[in-house]
C-alpha cells in the first residue's frame, strides 16, 4: 500500500458518526453499513449482503469514496447500453469511511499513469484502518 501513497494509521481528527453510506454508479448500488462488532464496513450490493467465497459478509476497514465526473463513451454492451467513461484525472473530493464515521477528503491524481492521493481538506495525508480498503467512483 505504502508503494501506492497509501499507508495505515491514525484517524484524522474530527469526522462525523456514519452509520451507513450508500454509492450509486451507472446500473449499481453499493452500501456500506458500520458494524461495530466487526469493525468493519460490511458490503451489499443492489440491495443483497455481498458473501465471499466461503459464505462470509464482505467488509472493508476503509472505504474512500471518490467523487468523479462521468460521463457516455464511444463503447456499449451487447445490450447496446452505453460504458460510461470515468474521469479520473484531475481532483475533486471524496470521503473517508473508517471506524464508524464519514471524514471529508480531496483526490488529486496529476496523470493517468501517477497514483491517486488521498488528503483532509488542509492537504494532510490521510492514513487508513488497518485491513482491507475499498475505494468506490461516485458521480458528481
Amino acid at each position: 500500500m505504502e508503494a501506492l501513497g497509501l499507508r495505515f494509521g491514525p484517524a484524522p481528527p474530527g469526522g462525523r458518526a456514519e452509520e451507513s453510506r450508500t454509492v450509486r454508479f451507472p446500473s449499481a448500488r453499493t452500501t456500506f453499513t458500520w458494524s461495530a462488532e466487526r469493525e468493519r464496513w460490511l458490503v451489499s450490493m443492489d440491495g443483497s449482503p455481498a458473501r465471499t467465497s466461503e459464505g462470509g459478509r464482505l467488509g472493508a476497514a476503509t472505504v474512500i469514496v471518490q467523487d468523479v465526473t462521468v460521463r457516455p463513451s464511444a463503447f456499449g454492451d451487447r445490450s447496446g447500453n452505453n460504458t460510461p467513461f470515468t474521469e479520473t484525472v484531475g481532483s475533486g473530493t471524496a470521503h473517508v469511511l473508517r471506524d464508524g464515521k464519514a471524514y471529508e477528503a480531496r483526490w488529486a491524481r496529476p496523470s493517468a499513469d501517477a497514483d491517486t492521493a488521498f488528503t483532509t481538506p488542509d492537504g494532510e495525508r490521510i492514513d487508513l484502518a488497518p485491513g482491507p480498503l475499498w475505494i468506490v467512483y461516485a458521480p458528481r
